[in-house]
C-alpha cells in the first residue's frame, strides 16, 4: 500500500502537469521530471560547514573550524555588532561614520544573521530597506550625478561657518538624502481548487530630496537586507561550475535563460563574473563586504577609498575632513576588514530539519516535477583549491545557480546593473529559509521582502519561472503544503 500511494501522488502530480503544457509555451519541461534519488548528504547543508545543531540565530561559525579560526570569526562578529560614531571620537577603532550613511551597525540590518525587521508602510526614514538608485536607460551608464547609486538617508551633523564657502553653495548642512514613502496595494486571486490568495504590491517615492531632483535617467530599486549566512561557501563555488549553467539565448530550449553578470573587480581591475547582490553586482565576498562598509555605513576601506559625498554635498565633504579622513587613515584598516569579512566567509548553515518526513519527500518530488531546480540548482562541490580548506572541497546544497534570470514584469524595476537588466534578479538561495521565523521573529522573502510566505514568493515569480508558477497555481492544496513544508525543511 505504501509504494501504491506513491505512486497513484505521481500520476495525480503528472496529471495536474500535463493540464498546463497546452497554454504554456516552455512547459515540455514540466513533463515528467523525476527527482533524484535522496541522498543523505542532504541532511548536512554546507558539509563541514553545517550548524552543529540549530541555533537562536545564524550567526554561528561553521562546525569544522579550528579554535584559532574560532577567535578570528567572533574578533570579526565584534565589528559586525558594534555600532560605530562620527570621527573624531574617542573610540578610535570604532570611529568614521558617515558623513551619509543607512545605519550604524552591519547587525541592524542583518538581524540574527538574516533580515531586519522590514519598515513599516508609510514616510519612513528607511533603516532596513535599502534604496539603490541606477539607470533605467541601457545607453546610459552612469549613477545619479548627485545621488550616486545609492541613498543614504541619515547623516552626521556638520554646519559650514565659512562665509566664503556658503556664497557658493546653498548646502549649508549635512543632510540626509531623502525619506521614502512606502505603500500597498492588493492583488487577489485563487487557486485552482478554489482557495483564495493575496499579494501586497509596493509602491515607492523619494520624498524630502535634500541636495534637488533625481537625474531624470535614474529609477529606485529598493531592496530588503538579504542572508548573510553561507556566504564563505558561495565563494567558494568554481566559477567554472557556474559558468557550465549559462545560457543566456536559451540555446537548449527549455525557457530558462541563465546569465552571469560581469562586473569588475576594484582592486584587480579584471572583470569577473558577479554572485553577490540580488543583481549580483559584487564578484567576491571581500568586496561585499567592503563596499556594504562604504556605502550603508559611510566606513572608507582599501576597496572604497572615498566617501560617497558629491560635489553638490558641499557639507559633506568638509565633514568628511573634519573628522581625519586620508589615504593614509582609513577608517578601517585592512586587518579590521579582513576579519570581518573573516567572520562572513566562516557563517555556518542550519542543517536540513525532517527530510525524511513523507510530507517533506512529496514537497521534494513536486520541487523537481516544477522544474524549481532549474534556477535553484540544488547543489555543488566547492573548489578543492579554495584557501580556507574549511570550505574547500565541501559538498554543499545552497539550491540557487547565482545567475541572473528573468523575472516578469511584476518583479521588475526597469533599473540597470552592469549587464542585469530591469527585469532580472540573481537567483536567491534557499537553504535555511524556513528559520527565519523562528530565529529573527519575521519572514519577509523576494528583493524587497513584498512576500510574508513562501507561497506568495512563488506566485510573485514570472517570466522565465511563469510556466512554473502556473503549474503551481494548478496543484491541490496537499501539493502546496508538501512543497512548501519541504523549502522551510531545507
Amino acid at each position: 500500500m505504501k509504494d501504491n500511494s506513491k505512486l497513484v501522488f505521481t500520476f495525480i502530480l503528472l496529471g495536474v502537469l500535463s493540464a498546463c503544457d497546452s497554454e504554456q509555451p516552455h512547459s515540455a519541461q514540466l513533463q515528467s521530471k523525476r527527482a533524484p534519488a535522496f541522498e543523505l548528504n542532504e541532511h548536512k547543508t554546507a558539509g563541514g560547514m553545517t550548524h552543529k545543531r540549530l541555533f537562536a540565530s545564524y550567526l554561528y561559525p561553521g562546525e569544522k573550524l579550528s579554535s584559532k579560526q574560532q577567535l578570528d570569526f567572533w574578533t570579526g562578529f565584534s565589528f559586525f555588532r558594534d555600532p560605530w560614531v562620527a570621527a573624531p571620537s574617542a573610540t578610535g577603532n570604532r570611529d568614521g561614520l558617515g558623513p551619509l550613511f543607512n545605519t550604524r551597525s552591519c547587525i541592524a540590518c542583518h538581524t540574527a544573521g538574516s533580515r531586519a525587521k522590514i519598515d513599516e508602510a508609510g514616510h519612513i526614514l528607511p533603516l532596513s530597506l535599502v534604496v539603490r538608485l541606477g539607470s533605467t536607460d541601457p545607453s546610459i551608464k552612469a549613477v545619479d550625478p548627485i545621488y550616486g547609486g545609492q541613498i543614504q538617508p541619515r547623516a552626521i551633523s556638520y554646519r559650514l561657518t565659512d562665509a566664503n564657502i556658503i556664497k557658493k553653495s546653498p548646502y549649508t548642512d549635512n543632510l540626509g538624502e531623502a525619506w521614502l514613502d512606502k505603500s500597498y496595494s492588493k492583488i487577489t486571486g485563487v487557486f485552482a481548487d478554489g482557495e483564495p490568495y493575496e499579494l501586497l504590491k509596493p509602491s515607492y517615492q523619494l520624498t524630502k530630496l535634500a541636495y534637488g531632483e533625481l537625474a531624470p535617467h535614474i529609477g529606485l530599486s529598493v531592496r530588503l537586507a538579504p542572508n548573510i549566512f553561507g556566504m564563505g561557501l558561495l565563494n567558494a563555488i568554481k566559477t567554472d561550475d557556474l559558468l557550465k549553467q549559462e545560457d543566456s539565448d536559451d540555446i537548449d530550449g527549455n525557457g530558462i535563460s541563465a546569465k552571469y553578470n560581469r562586473v569588475p573587480n576594484v582592486i584587480t581591475q579584471a572583470i569577473e563574473v558577479g554572485r553577490f547582490g540580488f543583481k549580483s553586482k559584487q564578484p567576491n565576498l571581500h568586496q561585499q563586504v567592503a563596499a556594504a562598509f562604504r556605502d550603508d555605513i559611510g566606513i572608507t576601506n582599501s576597496s572604497f577609498v572615498d566617501e560617497t559625498c558629491s560635489k553638490t554635498q558641499v557639507a559633506c565633504n568638509y565633514a568628511s575632513a573634519y573628522g581625519g579622513h586620508s589615504l593614509a587613515d582609513l577608517e578601517i584598516p585592512d586587518n579590521r576588514l579582513d576579519l570581518t569579512v573573516t567572520f562572513n566567509e566562516l557563517l555556518g548553515v542550519p542543517p536540513a530539519r525532517n527530510l525524511n518526513n513523507k510530507t517533506v519527500q512529496a514537497g521534494r518530488a513536486t520541487f523537481y516535477q516544477l522544474s524549481c531546480q532549474q534556477c535553484h540548482t540544488p547543489s555543488y562541490v566547492t573548489d578543492e583549491n579554495y584557501p580556507v580548506k574549511e570550505l574547500a572541497k565541501q559538498t554543499i546544497w545552497p539550491y540557487t545557480d547565482l545567475a541572473l534570470h528573468d523575472m516578469g514584469e511584476g518583479l521588475a524595476d526597469g533599473v540597470y546593473e552592469f549587464n542585469a537588466n530591469g527585469r532580472e534578479w540573481r537567483t536567491a538561495p534557499l537553504w535555511g529559509i524556513g528559520l527565519q521565523k523562528y530565529k529573527t521573529g519575521q519572514q519577509r522573502f523576494l528583493h524587497d521582502g513584498r512576500a510574508r510566505t513562501i507561497s506568495e514568493a512563488i506566485l510573485w515569480h514570472g517570466g522565465e519561472a511563469e510556466p512554473a508558477k502556473k503549474a503551481y497555481l494548478a496543484l491541490t492544496k496537499q501539493q502546496r503544503d508538501a512543497l512548501i513544508q519541504f523549502v522551510k525543511a531545507i
